[in-house]
């Protein structure tokens, strides 16, 4: 028997290296695709608070009842675990007012958006 066919093929040895590299490897995969899924599903919940938001948001500047409301929930039933709150903030600036909107879920966070309008003097204010 020549040396050249004694030497081919894999010894027991490193099949079971082998088989044990590519378990730790497939197992950090598995570990590493579990985190992206989490990842992409908080970064989804928090891109729903925030479109909330600025819905809200917009809708109360069109309806112009951003100084009447304060809050409520949202008439959806996929976002009755969600609650908003609206409130009007001193701008510091004659005829700038801020509005700011709040969305707040117990199980996926909250997100706050904010905006600034301008209303003209009334007749008689500041002037002319």
């Amino acid at each position: 028997m020549n040396n050249a066919s004694a030497k081919s093929g894999f010894t027991l040895v490193e099949v079971l290296v082998s088989v044990f590299v590519l378990g730790v490897a497939i197992t950090a995969m598995m570990s590493a695709i579990t985190g992206l899924i989490r990842a992409e599903r908080a970064v989804g919940e928090k891109e729903i608070v925030t479109r909330l938001a600025y819905e809200k948001l917009e809708e109360l500047i069109a309806t112009e009842e951003y100084s009447t409301q304060a809050g409520g929930s949202f008439d959806d039933e996929r976002y009755s675990d969600y609650t908003w709150t609206a409130e009007v903030v001193n701008t510091g600036t004659a005829s700038l007012i801020g509005v700011r909107v709040q969305v707040q879920s117990n199980s996926k966070g909250s997100a706050t958006a904010e905006t600034v309008i301008y209303e003209p003097p009334q007749e008689g204010e500041g002037g002319a």
